[in-house]
């Protein structure tokens, strides 16, 4: 363990704070993330650590969990801990991470169907659609829930929240760690190449010949796609699409948060495989 910072004005800690914007991560190939749980779930994946910034009372708490990492162990003021944390009640351990292998970019080519004999697989991999989800928690829930219900690949169009958001980060929780996703610059283009292997792909919609989710008959195995949390899917991505569904709702209900709806139609493609 390193000597104990306890200057906000340290190299190391200004820089670390820096993770807080998006345009610097992307640039270093980094995130951050914090407490015991998200820690321990990093270390059990094998997660690229490359360092762990702790306070005295988070060393105490904590001593075995702080032993098992393999990257430098920095103690820290409380007050400059308090520079680094997005918690109103933090543990005490702030995290940085080398960018995951499990999420991808795809790039525009895509849309001369080349890469789908590269990512899927025999047993049909699994495939879920995001376009616009711009809240961090919402965006969390989504690779939680996609990781508990088998998902082979959860898909973001580039206008959804960053994977590596904080929030996103601590909703996902070790989830993260564990779901292969994929973030495409051309939903529309992604869809069509979809449906050319086969795929059945419906878009999440309100409209009036969107099929009721229950008289689906090829849920089991579709692949669905949810819209931004206020506007919905955009047109070009709904005519991408071979329909629209609508999740059934008692009457006078208007409409399911996206991560609510996301869990029941991920539900509904499990089919037997649940």
């Amino acid at each position: 363990m390193e000597g104990l910072i306890e200057s906000r004005a340290n190299p190391k800690i200004v820089e670390t704070a820096k993770l807080s914007d998006r345009k610097y991560r992307e640039r270093e190939g980094l995130f951050c993330f914090e407490g015991s749980k998200l820690l321990a779930e990093a270390v059990s994946a094998g997660i690229p650590l490359k360092s762990v910034f702790c306070t005295e009372e988070a060393a105490g708490s904590f001593p075995d969990l702080i032993r098992s990492v393999s990257c430098p162990v920095f103690p820290v003021s409380s007050s400059v801990y308090e520079k680094l944390t997005f918690e109103k009640a933090p543990e005490g351990l702030f995290s940085v991470a080398k960018h995951l292998d499990n999420l991808i970019f795809s790039h525009t080519i895509y849309k001369k169907h080349s890469h789908l004999s590269a990512i899927m697989d025999r047993s049909r991999e699994r495939f879920f659609l995001c376009e616009g989800i711009r809240d961090p928690g919402n965006a969390g829930t989504l690779i939680r829930t996609a990781n508990a219900l088998g998902i082979g690949r959860l898909v973001w169009s580039p206008d959804c929240a960053d994977p590596y958001h904080p929030r996103t980060v601590r909703a996902a929780m070790g989830a993260l760690f564990r779901q292969r996703q994929e973030q495409t610059d051309d939903l529309p283009a992604y869809i069509r190449a979809l449906r050319a292997d086969g795929y059945p792909v419906y878009a999440a919609a309100l409209r009036e010949d969107a099929v009721s989710l229950r008289d689906l008959p090829d849920r089991a195995g579709a692949v669905f796609v949810v819209g931004n949390e206020g506007h919905g899917l955009s047109e070009e991505t709904i005519a991408a699409c071979s329909g629209c569904v609508r999740i059934p709702m008692a009457e006078g209900a208007e409409s399911l948060n996206v991560s609510s709806a996301a869990s029941i139609l991920m539900w509904e493609s499990a089919g037997e495989n649940r």
